[in-house]
């Protein structure tokens, strides 16, 4: 029977000293006596779960500084945890293993908060760079990879510009498609609305739901944009007093007499 979990995590336990290793590093192994130091009151999750369907589409909510980004480059194997088991589309990753380049390899994406586009390149060249690094095809394929990767996020006029000469909006274009143009079985977007007007907002919500729809993405997002998940018609759960919370619809959040609900939906239900 084939698995029906793009992503599994079991007993995870992340404080911000646990976050080892430089962005794109191996991560170094915690000694025994690192262990030892460590406690539950220091801890930002202390014994979380998640699980995460294939084809489904997640958004991650919680007050600031509960960890939410951190969770986010510890799935794409950025930074490595204290504890927890990690299970990617079935396939356990031992914690030696947890790397951002065995993450990667088992088509995991991310998209950071500020695009993290090279300013000194086109926009098909941002695109077609990790293609190219990772040998993906020949430069006709890897040409047609781009432009398809710039028509889904609606930026192939933009091709020959730079960053710079693009708003926030198109440059969050630019990092999905490039993300995108990885074939990514799991993408994971950390606060793709952010800085954003409501008109590059609602055009840009389509555009990820698109990848559901079309290609049966996987898609975790963090956000403080609660309304993203009630527009994605997606789950959303909480980062909340170091737990992961069940994902729920949005309306159910809404309603519910919930610490949540109260914390964070209050500006919501004013304006309801």
């Amino acid at each position: 029977m084939p698995n029906t979990n793009a992503l599994r995590i079991e007993d995870l336990h992340l404080s911000y000293k646990d976050l080892i290793g430089e962005r794109f590093s191996k991560p170094k192994t915690l000694s025994f006596f690192e262990k030892q130091m460590h406690t539950p009151e220091k801890e930002l999750l202390s014994g979380a779960n998640m699980t995460l369907k294939n084809g489904e589409t997640l958004c991650i909510g919680g007050p600031s500084g509960t960890g939410k980004t951190a969770l986010l480059r510890v799935i794409a194997g950025l930074n490595r945890p204290l504890a927890g088991k990690f299970y990617y589309f079935g396939e356990y990753i031992p914690p030696e293993r947890h790397t951002a380049l065995e993450i990667a390899r088992r088509q995991v994406g991310l998209v950071f908060q500020n695009g993290a586009l090279i300013s000194n390149l086109r926009i098909k060249d941002n695109i077609a760079l990790p293609l190219h690094y990772h040998k993906k095809g020949t430069p006709k394929e890897i040409e047609e990879k781009v432009n398809m990767a710039m028509d889904l996020m609606r930026v192939r006029s933009e091709a020959n510009m730079f960053p710079h000469q693009l708003s926030m909006g198109m440059q969050k274009r630019v990092a999905i498609a490039r993300s995108w143009a990885m074939d990514p079985r799991l993408l994971l977007m950390d606060e793709p609305t952010a800085g954003l007007d409501n008109y590059n907002r609602r055009n840009l919500l389509p555009l990820i739901d698109n990848m559901r729809i079309l290609f049966r993405t996987s898609i975790i997002i963090i956000t403080h944009d609660l309304l993203m998940a009630k527009e994605l018609g997606c789950n959303i759960c909480f980062v909340y007093k170091k737990q992961i919370t069940e994902p729920r619809p949005f309306d159910y959040w809404l309603n519910s007499d919930t610490d949540i609900s109260r914390v964070l939906f209050r500006d919501l239900h004013r304006n309801a």
